[in-house]
């Protein structure tokens, strides 16, 4: 049951393809679209008409002599040409409006839903937390992924548009115009063509260099981070770091801008030939009196329109073609699979809520993707219903992974785990984890208040007195009280400005109150105690007691003070289990445990 990581060779979906998924997304969500979109379409290539009308006109009436007809002229063409522009400023607002929420309300929604609900080894991993990153990225912001490709959809369907009418009138003046403007186009697009190509080659390098810009940012701005950098006078090795990336950025710029220079030369030169064949015809028929004036005028604006939308026509495909790679990052996360949570959540199995539950491990083994040799080895054992288990062991010992394993957040890659005698994956996983409170030695409380830290539901859900005496048996309700807002204060300046910082044995004494108040019959305690001194520790532990009566318990500590109260003691060793018993047992077994707890015991009565 190893995790599938998208590989990032597989085969990713076509610009079309995600033509067709963003642009169904957006008229599901908008179905007006379908109304929208062909009447902004309409007016896009009816204003330049209008526009080169209006001068064609203005010049036909000057010619005439005719003050009153080039006034009316002036006056329904200003007319017509200001109210398509009005529409189309106006349809082209809302268009963006819902591009805009349909990449926030569909795909940014899906993928922070995924995000939430996926096997936590899908966001754990450093890979995983990549491709994370970079399906973010490409939703965020109008010129990225998704709404960019609805973007440039719509664009490129004006231009496509705006050619085939266009350069059906041009060639109806002379196709040597149309025809020369083709090939100058197509001579343009090659170059642009292996510019883009080398882009595409070199996208990953691009981002990498832009990931750790934003984590050297990142760090220079942690607060945590900012006392070493203090202490240990890492400002200079800080700015030869963003130097660094800022040299790669740089180079890597020039690299791709040197290849986008034949292009640009390319288009001017191009451009300049095309005005000049243009004009060379035009005006020897205005010569021969084969048109006048006006018509001339209108002629070449015609051009001159159809020139920019067959040029814009490369540089609207190469958007096009960047936003759908960037819109293929989005999918490489969602398409990470979800192994554990899709067999959990889709079996009927079911657990008594509320009751202390009996936990077995079969042969049980993890491994870690990627990892050469595995974590966790052929466990067996049984923690009975209502009973006390003390994890000890070394650093890498395996502890927290069978953490991740007991709390349903990793599958087991091999045996099995018996809930009251029913395999793990066959339970509802939301019903199973709501009857776990757990304390993880890592986790940092949100910047929300400390009501909302400790219940964890909806303000209007919050129990106000079941909050008062979790901060009270957690020992924090004295510092709670000592604050202007009491429990409503916040955690950190991130959303309110009188927010608090607390210390590592406050923050320990918050989760631990986050756990006394879900009240779940399965606890578990990860390194509860780390940040806390002897005297502490103690007392905490006295609480914990209480909280475990009646309660399946597992209590993970480098500390063997917890062990006095636990019922029994597993002592892992490189992912096995070397010895399990009671206290007594294995103070008898003389092994490494004893040897463990002497060595400590002797620091505690010094």
């Amino acid at each position: 049951m190893k995790q599938k990581v998208v590989n990032q060779n597989e085969k990713k979906n076509s610009v079309i393809k995600n033509i067709g998924i963003v642009m169904k997304a957006w008229v599901k969500k908008y179905p007006i679209a379908l109304l929208l979109i062909p009447s902004y379409l309409a007016c896009r290539i009816l204003t330049p008409f209008m526009q080169s009308l209006l001068t064609s006109k203005s010049i036909g009436a000057i010619e005439l002599g005719d003050p009153k007809k080039f006034l009316i002229t002036i006056i329904i063409l200003l007319g017509v040409f200001f109210i398509c522009s009005a529409i189309n400023n106006i349809l082209s607002s809302i268009l963006r409006g819902q591009r805009i929420y349909t990449r926030l309300g569909v795909f940014a929604q899906n993928l922070f839903t995924k995000a939430l609900t996926t096997d936590y080894q899908n966001v754990e991993l450093q890979k995983n937390q990549k491709i994370l990153s970079k399906g973010s990225n490409a939703l965020s912001g109008n010129n990225y992924g998704p709404e960019e490709v609805m973007n440039q959809t719509l664009n490129i369907i004006v231009v496509l548009l705006g050619i085939g009418s266009y350069g059906t009138v041009i060639f109806l003046i002379d196709w040597k115009i149309l025809l020369a403007v083709i090939a100058m186009f197509a001579g343009n697009l090659t170059f642009q063509t292996l510019a883009i190509k080398y882009s595409d080659k070199h996208r990953e390098e691009s981002s990498e260099i832009w990931r750790k810009k934003n984590y050297i940012k990142q760090k220079s701005m942690n607060i945590s981070a900012g006392k070493d950098i203090r202490i240990y006078q890492l400002k200079d090795w800080f700015h030869e770091l963003l130097n660094d990336v800022i040299k790669r950025r740089r180079d890597y710029t020039k690299k791709i801008e040197l290849r986008w220079y034949f292009p640009t030369i390319s288009d001017t030169f191009f451009n300049f030939l095309r005005d000049f064949l243009a004009y060379a015809i035009l005006i020897k028929r205005v010569i021969e009196g084969q048109i006048d004036a006006a018509t001339f005028t209108l002629y070449l604006g015609l051009i001159g329109s159809f020139s920019n939308w067959i040029y814009g026509l490369s540089g609207n495909f190469n958007n096009l073609r960047r936003a759908s790679h960037e819109f293929n990052d989005y999918f490489d996360f969602m398409n990470l699979k979800d192994n554990f949570a899709l067999l959990s959540t889709s079996s009927s199995g079911d657990i008594p809520q509320r009751t202390a539950p009996e936990i077995t491990f079969k042969n049980v083994g993890f491994t870690y993707d990627g990892a050469e040799k595995p974590t966790l080895q052929n466990l067996n054992f049984t923690i009975h219903a209502g009973e006390k288990i003390a994890l000890v062991g070394n650093n890498g010992a395996g502890k927290t992974t069978i953490v991740k394993l007991l709390t349903g957040l990793y599958p087991n890659t091999e045996g099995e785990i018996l809930v009251n005698g029913e395999s793990l994956k066959k339970l509802s996983m939301e019903k199973y984890q709501d009857n776990i409170s757990v304390l993880f030695q890592d986790t940092v409380p949100m910047a929300f208040s400390l009501e909302s830290n400790v219940a964890s539901v909806e303000d209007e859900k919050i129990d106000k007195v079941r909050v008062i005496e979790a901060l009270q048996k957690a020992g924090l309700l004295e510092k709670v009280e000592s604050l202007p807002k009491k429990e409503k204060t916040f955690i950190t300046q991130n959303l309110d400005d009188n927010g608090i910082l607390l210390s590592g044995g406050e923050t320990q004494k918050l989760l631990l109150a986050k756990a006394i108040y879900k009240n779940g019959n399965f606890l578990i305690l990860d390194e509860p105690t780390s940040a806390l001194d002897p005297i502490a520790e103690s007392k905490i532990y006295e609480e914990y007691n209480q909280m475990a009566q009646g309660k399946t318990a597992v209590f993970i500590s480098h500390r063997l003070a917890s062990t006095k109260f636990c019922d029994k003691i597993m002592f892992l060793d490189d992912g096995k289990i070397a010895e399990f018993g009671t206290h007594e047992e294995l103070m008898q077994l003389g092994g490494k445990y004893k040897e463990m707890f002497e060595i400590q015991s002797q620091y505690y009565v010094n």
